[in-house]
């Protein structure tokens, strides 16, 4: 018995080694680009058609700073797998975009890295991975993505739809507008400040709505539609025809 639990824990341990050999040799090509550009206030970068991560750190200043790091099984599927960076009008606009290699299946990953004026606006379309926004002053437009987004701060006009995945909100303050979540699939988690006074109006939703705030709870107001008043109410969070759960809890730091 001994014996046989031991060849069984060699047999998964090769198992491993021979995933971990694979994933090695499937992205053995790489590259980086590092770029900088200046962005004036209120500047719009948007950031599409990326398979791989988001990280966009807020930093002072008109400088932003940008770190691709493409991986792919072979150059020449690297080569495939372009990336497009333009400036115009004080904008800037990061692309994924195929070039060239029609009927293939193209694999390759991009960790996109930003360090942008927390005065932009920051818009995120199309991509497949996680994304992580931090503390922008700016309008976020995040839409049709299917990784987890987690934001630490959006500016007026802000808006959320389409997208899959969790979506985790941290809300420190909250715009006199309000925002709106609208046709996303994945749970919605927002994390309030004490201080913070605000409605939650959940419309169309097939998940479940729950709170962990003390005193706040959500009432049904329709067939799928609730409502749920934090402190003594104020600016609306709508979320609309959401397919996932909708969860309040306390901010912490």
């Amino acid at each position: 018995m001994k014996n046989s639990s031991i060849n069984k824990a060699c047999a998964v341990l090769v198992l491993i080694l021979a995933a971990s050999s694979v994933r090695a040799t499937v992205y053995q090509e790489r590259d980086e680009i590092n770029r900088r550009f200046t962005l004036p206030p209120k500047a719009r970068v948007e950031v599409s058609a990326i398979s791989g991560s988001i990280d966009v750190k807020a930093i002072d200043g008109e400088m932003a700073i940008v770190q691709i790091e493409r991986t792919a099984p072979s150059r020449a599927e690297l080569d495939c797998n372009k990336v497009v960076l333009e400036q115009e009008s004080g904008n800037l606009l990061i692309k994924g975009e195929t070039v060239g290699c029609k009927n293939r299946n193209i694999e390759g990953t991009y960790r996109v890295q930003l360090s942008l004026p927390r005065t932009v606006d920051v818009s995120v379309h199309g991509v497949s991975g996680p994304v992580n926004i931090g503390e922008i002053d700016g309008a976020l437009r995040i839409s049709g993505n299917s990784g987890n987004i987690n934001l630490a701060q959006f500016g007026s006009g802000t808006s959320i739809w389409g997208n899959s995945g969790t979506i985790t909100i941290q809300l420190r303050q909250l715009d006199a507008g309000g925002f709106k979540l609208s046709g996303n699939s994945g749970a919605i988690k927002l994390y309030i400040a004490d201080e913070l006074n605000l409605d939650v109006k959940v419309s169309g939703i097939s998940g479940s709505v729950s709170s962990d705030l003390p005193n706040v709870q959500f009432n049904k107001t329709g067939a799928a539609h609730y409502h749920a008043r934090v402190g003594s109410g104020g600016p609306t969070i709508n979320v609309d025809g959401s397919s996932g759960s909708v969860l309040l809890s306390r901010y912490r730091e």
